[in-house]
């Protein structure tokens, strides 16, 4: 069943719109108060910089949920503001978004996509002791930081080990081939985790290759994974470097499995056109998931805005709606006491799966399998932990 790609430009622009005229909307439409009422939370992620192509639709899941919010009421019977920071898609711009949002007020921040940047905000929140869930950073580091510092989605230790036994027992393959790059440490310690899986599994990576995206040099890298033809070529990359090398990888007469992780998505046919297709990568979860919590998210999002394009705005979404069940519960603003919230949540029914932190302040969620096909995307099942 193929998801729908993700629209134009002025698709995205328009969409922007809609969700901040809805935010407008109904703090209009609400009584008037006082900022000092106002619960203050904040989103901070990449819209400029190398990361914000990929990074910047995660504030349309932040939006949507303060819009519902507010519709539902608010929280603790007060309207909630969002405060959007841009951290220009760098670690020292995420720490100084991060201090930005403590100035401000946010008892509690949603951020970011990338592991690195996450690493340094997840520094300067856990000093301030407000509470942060990163929606969409995998990389174990992020919650060692400290017991303020959550998140919504897996692991690379799960999504790994996921992928490892999915290339294993799905696409029966023996051998890999895995290029890594060494600029990101979302990409090393996936790449590891994968590595290490795949031999316990009786696999074998017969070659590792190393690059940074910033001077890649396909050619080389390509050439020596054809000479060892691996049954699969897995690339834990992001949209620009995965691209350049799946995209000439048949070039070179690699007929291996393109199997990459969450760092890429639909835009795969941006870049590459039909070169994308059969490309497999992991992620969070799917519009086809078929629960009632996700088919209404689904409905109703693409009802008021437009077509889903990605798992970001879900995970985006799911942070949100977890914070405020936590702050309700906890019947205060006070980090520390929605920290202990947080920790404490169990159960919660959310679009992206039922949620639940252990106690490094992960999140227990199934991997979901896709596939790039036809220009769209295709469920191809989810592993459960």
């Amino acid at each position: 069943m193929p998801e729908a790609p993700i629209g134009s430009g002025l698709q995205v622009a328009a969409r922007w719109l809609c969700l901040v005229l809805c935010a407008a909307f109904l703090s209009a439409s609400g009584s008037l108060v006082r900022a000092a009422d106002e619960v203050l939370l904040a989103m901070i992620t990449a819209k400029t910089g190398k990361a914000g192509a990929s990074n910047v639709v995660s504030f349309d899941g932040a939006r949507f949920a303060v819009a519902r919010i507010n519709e539902q009421g608010g929280i603790l019977g007060r309207p909630v503001r969002l405060l959007e920071f841009d951290n220009q898609g760098t670690p020292e711009g995420s720490a100084e978004a991060g201090r930005q949002a403590v100035e401000a007020g946010a008892v509690a921040v949603v951020g970011c996509n990338w592991s690195a940047h996450s690493l340094a905000l997840a520094e300067v929140l856990q000093q301030a002791q407000i509470p942060m869930i990163s929606h969409m950073s995998t990389n174990e580091a992020v919650t060692r930081v400290g017991d303020f510092i959550f998140r919504i989605c897996f692991t690379d230790s799960f999504q790994g080990s996921g992928l490892a036994r999915f290339v294993r027992e799905n696409l029966n393959a023996e051998t890999a081939v895995v290029l890594v790059d060494m600029g990101r440490t979302y990409s090393k310690g996936l790449a590891e985790v994968f590595s290490v899986a795949f031999r316990q599994r009786g696999g074998r990576v017969v070659w590792r290759g190393e690059y940074e995206a910033e001077s890649l040099n396909a050619d080389s890298l390509l050439r020596e994974a054809a000479r060892h033809k691996p049954d699969v070529l897995f690339v834990p990359g992001g949209f620009a470097d995965v691209s350049e090398l799946f995209g000439r990888a048949r070039g070179y007469g690699l007929r291996s499995a393109l199997v990459s992780g969450d760092g890429i998505g639909v835009r795969m046919y941006d870049y590459i056109g039909s070169k994308a297709d059969g490309i497999y990568y992991s992620g969070h979860w799917s519009r086809w998931v078929d629960t009632p919590e996700s088919r209404s998210f689904v409905d109703l999002f693409e009802k008021r805005v437009g077509p889903m394009p990605e798992d970001s705005i879900a995970l985006c979404y799911d942070s949100f709606m977890v914070l405020r069940e936590a702050i309700e519960r906890a019947g205060s603003l006070e980090p520390a006491r929605i920290r202990d919230a947080l920790a404490a949540t169990s159960g919660y029914r959310g679009v992206t799966g039922t949620i639940q932190f252990d106690q490094n302040g992960d999140s227990i969620k199934p991997l979901v399998i896709r596939r790039l096909k036809f220009g769209g995307v295709m469920y191809i099942g989810s592993m459960e932990p």
